[in-house]
């Protein structure tokens, strides 16, 4: 089931690079330099900032309940709140699958890489324009890791 997850991602960028090279008429610049000609990321990222959109949304209450329901504030919990806590509390997990790969777990580590002058936005826009400008550095996802034989995702 993961490899399908990155078989698709990487089909769909192979496609997002063909309609760029066909656009732009170049054959010649590497898929990441035609992104930043184009102004625009790849699926996996734009998949990054809808997630943090999200838990932007959460955090200052601008969505729905349902989602209320799925990232736990810390504000929510008597706690007296210091410089290195984060806004959202991941939950205890005991499996891969339904705990690290759900989005309870995975909102809140992307939240957690997020620069704080995005953090910071006061509105919905400004965040939304500045997120369209991030790329993560480092993913926490697991379709980033690296697969080793013998050893498994590192």
């Amino acid at each position: 089931m993961f490899h399908d997850r990155r078989s698709s991602n990487n089909k769909i960028n192979r496609l997002h690079e063909r309609a760029l090279r066909f656009v732009y008429k170049d054959d010649i610049h590497t898929f990441n330099e035609l992104l930043t000609r184009d102004n625009s990321v790849t699926i996996h990222h734009r998949n990054i900032h809808a997630v943090a959109i999200e838990m932007f949304k959460s955090l200052h209450n601008v969505q729905i309940d349902l989602m209320d329901d799925i990232f736990i504030k810390s504000s929510e919990f008597n706690v007296q709140r210091t410089r290195s806590q984060n806004d959202f509390m991941r939950p205890r997990v005991n499996t891969v699958h339904y705990g690290n790969d759900s989005l309870r777990d995975f909102g809140p580590r992307v939240w957690n890489i997020l620069p704080n002058e995005i953090k910071s936005s006061t509105h919905l826009s400004d965040f939304r324009a500045k997120i369209k400008k991030w790329i993560p550095s480092e993913c926490p996802c697991r379709l980033c890791t690296i697969y080793i034989g013998g050893l498994g995702y590192i």
